[in-house]
């Protein structure tokens, strides 16, 4: 189970922390500090830069404007912030609800390439909890989106999973999957620290484009058809699978509550995440919001039931296992 629904009150950090880095596609040094509040209104972006009636941007799903090469929000003002996906991931993960978000430009810093210096430095800071029980988006029907052959999908289920796999023909990423129930250990050491990824043969297009323009070796993995040109090592096999769980995760936070679901994506990107959790949440029969008490009444009977019957079994190999054990030495 998610690190956020191990609470039943909301929570924020109990510290301000602070980042330097540059921005993945602006190539421009970005400040960034994640502070407490004692409001519940959800992850708020405060571009810091911009003159106070227009710097505040909500991070809900209904606020994305772009979804290409990554995830960018943007108020009735027409302030946006790009690149929200790894940091929303690390909040969502370490079960962080409700968060100031300060940055002194138009992006948040890529930082390594994954949502690791973010994990380790909320950890050090803590947590705080509030006194607003939390609130859980428990998906009731299957929900499907489409683009081609790529596909992402949210199925029916009592606690949340993520499965996704990639297919790059003839590149040094082949065919890939992973999958998890995604606990806060899973999160953290098998998903946060994948990097993002890009091929050298586009390199020159995205930045005559205005993309890519901080990309370097440092913050991400760059394949040239069947070779890694970084010099540091894949962190997994399957780095670039685990890295599209990373950004699926932050993409889903964008509903503003922890979803209930197991989610499947093949070959799925943040432009058919958004499209998802939108398909989601436009049909009320999708989908039930209820309270963090509601939502431990309704699993627990259902858990308990799975562990007995675990331990059941366990017991019936276990003595399967003994009984063979002793017919093996008579024989």
């Amino acid at each position: 189970m998610m690190s956020s629904l191990k609470s039943r009150y909301q929570t924020t950090i109990d510290r301000a922390i602070s980042f330097v880095g540059i921005g993945l596609h602006s190539g421009e040094v970005v400040i960034l500090k994640l502070k407490p509040t004692t409001e519940t209104r959800g992850i708020v972006f405060r571009r810091m830069d911009l003159p106070r009636p227009k710097r505040e941007i909500l991070a809900r799903q209904y606020n994305v404007s772009n979804t290409t090469l990554s995830t960018t929000l943007c108020n009735d003002f027409g302030a946006s912030i790009s690149t929200v996906e790894h940091l929303m991931a690390a909040l969502y993960g370490c079960g962080i609800d409700n968060i100031i978000v300060e940055v002194d430009g138009p992006e948040i810093p890529i930082l390594d390439g994954s949502a690791k210096d973010f994990v380790v430095n909320i950890e050090q800071a803590g947590i705080r909890f509030l006194k607003k029980e939390r609130s859980i988006l428990w998906v009731q029907r299957t929900v499907e989106v489409h683009d081609g052959d790529k596909s992402a999908t949210f199925v029916p289920s009592f606690t949340p999973s993520f499965s996704v796999s990639l297919d790059f023909p003839d590149t040094a990423i082949g065919q890939q999957s992973y999958s998890c129930d995604m606990g806060f250990s899973e999160f953290k050491h098998q998903v946060a620290n994948a990097r993002t990824f890009g091929f050298a043969e586009q390199i020159d297009a995205l930045k005559a484009a205005g993309y890519a323009k901080g990309g370097l070796l440092s913050n991400a993995i760059l394949v040239d058809k069947h070779n890694i040109i970084n010099k540091e090592p894949l962190r997994y096999k399957n780095e670039f699978a685990r890295h599209k769980v990373l950004d699926a995760m932050g993409d889903l936070a964008l509903s503003g509550y922890p979803i209930i679901a197991r989610y499947q994506s093949h070959k799925g990107g943040h432009d058919l995440n958004h499209k998802l959790v939108s398909a989601l949440m436009e049909d009320p029969r999708n989908w039930r919001l209820m309270t963090y008490t509601e939502y431990t009444d309704l699993v627990g009977p259902r858990l308990v039931a799975e562990r007995n019957w675990q331990d059941s079994s366990t017991q019936v190999a276990s003595k399967m296992t003994g009984r063979s054990k002793v017919l093996q030495h008579k024989i």
